[in-house]
């Protein structure tokens, strides 16, 4: 039914904003004939002169962000874009869920098993590459559903597809060349939206399955969306409350939420953890209602800011609208089930995950819906609008008290585009005060231009749009730009010209030997890169690499790494960040910048190891050095030699040497000036050394002392076996 356009805040209030006693909208029929069913289906509205342009639209946003894809260096957004690769290639050589062998229960598998024909290419360069591609397209289609949902909730042509646009334009697309489940759970989601609202505006068993359907899919996507049955009966909960026929609402749904009560008792019997696989951890959030309103603040926040705010007054308004004084039945079915979804996706975020840290990459599916809001709320000729006025004037009020800068920092920016564009810009201009005015006066004077455009309706529409989708592409390109970067940094830091050196070296089953103080996404690029390199261990000390549990290694006296309390024969890629590793009896076949690949002769063994001595060079402030006999059952005799250098901008510095049996040595080094040192080591069996130095300072993150170069090992014979003094 259509109502009168109330004007003003007093014409609004008197139209039944608040009120609960007016007029119920008039249910819809249970049952519609074929033609009917056509025509107020998935499909309304989608005449023939929409379809090019929308087709069009999506053939632009879909070369646009290949483009950009192709251009990424390398994933870099660990250990997500990892673990998908690594599902979606076990799918293809096992037809199991597999990480490194280990079989494990990931609910979210449509991703890996719509991507896994592109790892049947030996290559993965360009299975990474043909991934993108299907990432792109799959997010691009996002618009179908959000164009068609406008058309249910009664907006025009031009302005659903000004919300198509809107919706590719977010900056959230950057997700499309990642490896992550976004590219296709987005497109779902929406679809999902519009599956609801016309299941509930026109209630039939065909619209109910073809929900049910659509939302399994999209929870199969991402376990987040879950959630949509229960936003479903909250949904119709809402509908039959506001019509005043609950009982008739419920019945009309008795099909779906059948179902849904069906999947929600066996997922209770089997038992909801095991249901949630890896995602287990989720359940253990716990928080305050303080800490929950802040957390759900921050993402709201940044969620403004990714959407351009000039849509927002309108949206919420709108919101309202729909379900104060619906239009249409489908009005008040997309805002009673939007509403609650919004709602639990803020939830999500704010309990499981990274909680200090803005999750955008949880709630980004809520900004096409507000697009959809506006259209409810542009389609009425921009009532209200001094609660339009209102709502702006919160807006920036929230935008001019909590600056970005302190968010986009370190890792708070991992998981939000809006954040990374921020920072990037912070960079442009050098400075992150100004930075973070660089988005909070845009987002004042937008939401100051969207209560002045209210008062030209018919101008506001385009031009807020217009602006919209300026405003999120501008954000777009900054984060895109960042991203871009950072891949071609990290690309260039941790990887060699070819990033599947290990696979072109031609071994098979090769270990990953993490070291203490390792970089995780330096041996997480590693496994990305080379599928022949299908196990990780851990050395004493190492953290995991990720969700998946690693074994421990154990080194024995003469040095064999045992995996397992078994000697470990394998091929091995060993870290060399933090520690300079050195096999007995072993080929070295290549390395990166951080690894070295063995092929040992037998047992895998080392013969050296000076834990505390950084790839490039940098000595620790505190250390140890290790040597094992070449030969087993035999002994330590020679002498290991090194050069050391203190920085050359510092001041002179001492470095005590001590074995085991208290023999000590100071080493005094002055600045830029190369120092080499000698020790004679005689032992049977392991020989060791610790050091220690009086000075240090900080490269990066890092504490270091002194430079160091590699040490060598020189056989010889001893005067007598056992510890010498250290000589210089």
């Amino acid at each position: 039914m259509t109502e009168g356009r109330p004007r003003g805040a007093l014409g609004l209030f008197k139209a039944g904003f608040f009120c609960a006693d007016r007029p119920s909208v008039v249910a819809a029929p249970t049952t519609l004939t074929a033609r009917a069913l056509l025509r107020g289906g998935l499909v309304a509205r989608l005449d023939a002169a929409a379809v090019p342009l929308l087709a069009g639209l999506v053939a632009v946003s879909f070369v646009i962000r290949l483009a950009v894809g192709w251009l990424r260096a390398t994933p870099n957004y660990f250990s997500d874009e990892y673990l998908y690769a690594e599902l979606g290639r076990s799918l293809v050589e096992s037809g199991r869920p597999l990480v490194r062998g280990i079989e494990v229960w990931f609910p979210a598998l449509l991703q890996p098993v719509l991507t896994a024909p592109a790892w049947l290419v030996g290559d993965v360069a360009v299975s990474y590459r043909l991934i993108q591609g299907l990432g792109a397209l799959a997010m691009s289609l996002a618009a179908v559903p959000v164009f068609l949902l406008a058309r249910q909730v009664g907006a025009g042509r031009l302005l659903a597809l000004g919300a198509a646009v809107f919706t590719l334009a977010v900056p959230d697309l950057l997700f499309a060349s990642w490896v992550v489940a976004e590219p296709f759970a987005y497109p779902l989601a929406l679809a999902a939206v519009l599956a609801a609202t016309v299941a509930i505006a026109q209630p039939t068993r065909r619209h109910g399955l073809l929900f049910v359907l659509v939302a399994g899919l999209a929870a199969f996507a991402r376990i987040q969306f879950a959630v949509l049955p229960l936003c479903f009966l909250a949904a119709v909960l809402i509908v039959g409350a506001r019509e005043r026929r609950v009982r008739a609402t419920m019945r009309e749904q008795a099909l779906p939420l059948g179902l849904f009560g069906g999947v929600a008792l066996l997922a209770l019997a089997v038992g909801v953890g095991r249901v949630l696989g890896l995602y287990e951890s989720g359940l253990d959030g716990r928080a305050n209602p303080v800490e929950l309103l802040e957390r759900t603040g921050l993402n709201a926040l940044v969620l403004a800011y990714s959407s351009g705010w000039i849509l927002l007054p309108g949206a919420i308004v709108g919101f309202a609208l729909a379900l104060a004084r619906p239009r249409a039945r489908a009005e008040l079915a997309f805002a009673a089930f939007a509403l609650p979804l919004a709602g639990a996706l803020f939830l999500e975020a704010a309990l499981a995950g990274a909680v200090e840290h803005a999750q955008e990459r949880y709630v980004f599916y809520v900004l096409p819906l507000a697009a959809v809001s506006f259209c409810v709320y542009a389609g009425r000729g921009w009532p209200a609008r001094v609660y339009v006025a209102l709502v702006a004037a919160g807006l920036v009020a929230a935008s001019a008290t909590v600056p970005l800068a302190g968010y986009a920092a370190a890792e708070g920016k991992a998981h939000s585009p809006l954040l990374l564009a921020a920072f990037q810009v912070e960079q442009w201009i050098g400075s992150s005060g100004t930075g973070s005015l660089a988005f909070a006066v845009p987002a004042a004077v937008l939401c100051a231009l969207a209560v002045a455009l209210s008062l030209r309706p018919r101008l506001a529409t385009p031009i807020a749009l217009v602006l919209a989708v300026a405003a999120c592409a501008a954000t777009s390109a900054a984060a895109v730009a960042f991203d871009q970067q950072n891949a071609t940094a990290v690309r260039k830091a941790f990887l060699p010209a070819d990033p599947s050196w290990v696979d072109r070296a031609g071994l098979d089953g090769v270990v990953l030997v993490r070291g203490p103080n390792g970089v995780r996404t330096e041996a997480l690029e590693q496994l990305f890169w080379n599928r022949s390199v299908d196990r990780v261990a851990l050395m004493p000390g190492a953290e995991q690499v990720d969700h998946v549990h690693a074994p421990r290694l154990r080194v024995a006296p003469d040095g064999a790494l045992l995996l397992a309390g078994r000697p470990l024969r394998s091929p091995v890629l060993v870290d060399d960040y933090a520690g300079t590793l050195k096999l007995a009896e072993a080929r070295r076949v290549a390395s990166s910048p951080s690894f070295t690949l063995w092929q040992p002769r037998g047992e895998a063994r080392l013969s050296l190891y000076l834990a505390g001595r950084y790839s490039d060079g940098w000595l620790a402030s505190a250390g140890r050095l290790r040597l094992w006999p070449e030969t087993r059952g035999g002994t330590v005799e020679g002498r290991v030699r090194m050069t050391l250098t203190a920085p050359e901008a510092g001041e002179p510095m001492t470095i005590r040497f001590e074995t085991p049996t208290g023999t000590r040595r100071q080493v005094r080094l002055l600045p830029g000036v190369p120092t080499a040192v000698e020790f004679e080591a005689c032992s049977r069996g392991r020989w060791e050394l610790t050091f220690v130095s009086d000075s240090r300072g900080f490269v990066g993150n890092r504490v270091v002392s002194a430079l160091a170069t590699e040490p060598v090992f020189v056989p010889g014979s001893c005067s007598r076996l056992g510890p010498r003094r250290a000589t210089v």
